[in-house]
């Protein structure tokens, strides 16, 4: 580490736990937090105090081996039930996964090994671990193309989708404009037992609690979504890492299990043995302690400091890509990489969007109205500034 020595080989003997403090101190410091209000570019954010110590109380649970903690296992099926009350789900299939990218590659792995087919139909919008599901299944991309609000173009759709095809996947919140696909217009246009799979990772806690999105269709309300994915540790304010995939048809499910004889459960039904249970006491405690109006209260604020980013942007001459549909802004500027490095030069973190090219901005629960004028301030000041 900068400035100090550490050993790197592994000890012969332990040293004392000042001594690893004082390590742990110095990498501390060189983190980057969120509580400093310069954090622009993260879909997560500080997770409620609340929610971090019940992770540490049952930091030692492992429902990879379920019936050893039938207590943890009980809040487990509390939480499936309330998330499934959120997002119009009866009577179906529910689990707790490491996140977004763990609970997508399973739903098309149950897509893939349901259907029988290997065909995958989504766009360019869709999260890079959709990718990543197709490789390690050994499945097959269909890109749609993106329609003039980059949403999934219906037409398009009609084109190119077969008899082929596993599952179509749409996106409930983008990551990069946090656009939210027509999944209404999608499911119109499925043929056979293709399954669609909404990705909601960042929506799922967002969606719900604004009141211009709060009639927007896109969950299991949709009779044709097949699966679901949705991340606590995003919006949902619970420590990383936290998701949760729900199925509709809790029968499909055991197209992937998988004999465990040396388990307490007869049989594995999910893609890692080892289940960090922790995360589970932990998005107990969010939804519980914050409930409906608590969600609403966070989601509304960010939107609010969505909008007044938004607006003192305009004032100073930026445009915005599109219309912010949730808690993501984009900014059309002629370099997003050359503004990408002066922001981090004045120890801002931003992103770019690359469909479209654009300065990106996630205003999370952690950012305040005073962090936004200072970054507005620095925007307008820089040398490039339009």
């Amino acid at each position: 580490m900068t400035g100090n020595t550490h050993n790197t080989k592994f000890p012969e003997k332990g040293c004392s736990i000042e001594y690893i403090k004082k390590h742990m101190k110095i990498a501390y410091k060189m983190d980057i937090h969120f509580k400093d209000g310069k954090v622009f570019n993260s879909m997560c954010t500080a997770p409620l105090p609340q929610s971090v110590d019940a992770y540490k109380m049952f930091i030692e649970s492992n429902l990879g081996n379920p019936n050893l903690y039938p207590g943890t296992k009980k809040m487990e099926n509390i939480i499936i039930k309330e998330i499934s009350d959120l997002l119009h789900l009866k009577n179906g299939y529910g689990t707790v996964v490491g996140g977004g990218t763990e609970a997508n590659i399973t739903a098309l792995w149950v897509a893939r090994n349901y259907t029988g087919k290997k065909e995958i139909i989504l766009t360019k919008s869709a999260h890079f671990s959709i990718i990543k599901a197709i490789d390690l299944l050994g499945m097959k991309p269909v890109f749609v193309k993106l329609d003039n609000k980059y949403q999934m173009d219906i037409t398009d759709l009609r084109n190119k989708i077969s008899k082929e095809v596993a599952a179509i996947v749409a996106v409930a919140g983008t990551t990069e404009l946090g656009v939210i696909d027509p999944i209404e217009d999608i499911s119109e246009v499925i043929k056979g037992n293709t399954m669609i799979h909404v990705d909601a990772a960042f929506g799922g806690f967002v969606i719900p609690f604004l009141d211009h999105l709060k009639n927007k269709k896109f969950d299991f309300m949709i009779d044709s979504v097949s699966s679901m994915t949705i991340d606590p540790h995003k919006m949902g304010m619970a420590p990383i890492p936290s998701g949760i995939l729900l199925i509709r048809n809790k029968n499909i499910v055991n197209s992937i299990r998988k004999y465990s004889p040396y388990l307490t459960s007869k049989y594995s039904k999910s893609l890692t043995g080892t289940k960090a249970s922790g995360s589970i006491a932990a998005i107990y405690t969010a939804i519980n302690m914050l409930g409906k109006e608590g969600y609403r209260k966070i989601a509304t604020s960010c939107w609010e400091n969505t909008l007044y980013l938004s607006r003192n942007l305009q004032k100073n001459g930026f445009n915005t890509v599109i219309k912010p549909v949730m808690n993501i802004l984009n900014i059309s500027v002629k370099d997003p990489k050359k503004w990408q490095k002066y922001m981090l030069q004045h120890g801002y973190y931003v992103s770019r969007s690359i469909n479209p090219s654009a300065m990106r901005f996630v205003i999370m629960p952690h950012i305040k109205k005073e962090h936004i004028d200072n970054i507005v301030n620095t925007m307008i000041n820089s040398p490039f500034a339009e």
